[in-house]
């Protein structure tokens, strides 16, 4: 079975959004949330994913949500690469 199948089967990605996160490229800036992002970017499949530990990453909009500092670091790695991801399908922002 194709890694990707179910992605493609969503409208919101498809084949031709597939495509484009199989040939997309992304550096996660920072390190609050870093390895979340990184992960979550490369199992949705983007191409290549690198760190930029010294880069200063967009700031996390929910961040006052979270209560515990290791909850608000995971939130905003996943916040982050589902930004990354909308917009490079060319979709509302999250």
């Amino acid at each position: 079975m194709e890694r990707f199948l179910r992605q493609k089967r969503l409208a919101e990605i498809g084949e031709a959004g597939q495509a484009r996160l199989s040939a997309a490229t992304h550096r996660v800036l920072g390190s609050d949330g870093a390895l979340t992002e990184l992960v979550y970017l490369s199992r949705a499949g983007f191409r290549a994913v690198s760190i930029d530990a010294l880069g200063k990453p967009r700031p996390f909009a929910h961040e006052r949500a979270f209560r515990h500092a290791a909850s608000r670091k995971h939130a905003a790695g996943a916040w982050r690469a589902l930004r990354a991801v909308t917009e490079l399908l060319g979709r509302a922002s999250a």
